[in-house]
């Protein structure tokens, strides 16, 4: 099998992988990222809070999953805090 020999616009056949820049690079300046951050650490928060609470009622004494149909207090705050953090990723605060 024949190799193909790199020719480039200035026909040396070379190749250079990289480009020595030196040692200095100047810190990129902090993007900020949009939207709300006090919707999203709510959002974020609730979301824990109720994983939290579910698994007590879960693993309780005498509990059981029947314990989350009977209890519909920790879907409903997930679902604002699911809510929560997609407005506040898109709503500017």
């Amino acid at each position: 099998m024949a190799q193909k020999r790199f020719e480039d616009e200035w026909g040396t056949g070379a190749r250079e992988g990289y480009e020595d820049r030196g040692t200095f690079r100047p810190p990129r300046a902090p993007q900020k990222q949009p939207g709300s951050p006090l919707l999203r650490i709510m959002g974020a928060i609730a979301i824990v809070g109720v994983i939290c609470w579910a698994t007590y009622l879960v693993t309780a004494p005498g509990g059981s999953v029947a314990a989350l149909q009977e209890n519909h207090g920790p879907i409903a705050i997930i679902g604002l805090g699911v809510v929560a953090s997609v407005l506040g990723k898109y709503l500017r605060g």
